[in-house]
């Protein structure tokens, strides 16, 4: 029973410790969070796209051009 009471004292503590944030700082850093997140977002929807459009390219005639080649 001990050990919990110092658990809970030393939780208080900590708690004690921590700087929270004032109203304005956590709005500030809700919005760069949510832009990060759109950025992000729209990055790898690109990144999709692109690599879809590599996908329906036929390589079939570059590869036949290319032997010919040689």
């Amino acid at each position: 029973m001990s050990k919990l009471k110092k658990f809970i004292s030393d939780m208080k503590k900590e708690l004690d410790r921590i700087r929270w944030c004032k109203g304005n700082e956590l709005i500030k850093n809700a919005v760069v969070t949510v832009v990060f997140i759109i950025f992000f977002a729209l990055f790898f929807v690109a990144i999709e796209y692109i690599i879809s459009l590599v996908n329906k390219i036929d390589f079939s005639n570059i590869v036949e051009r290319i032997n010919d080649l040689f």
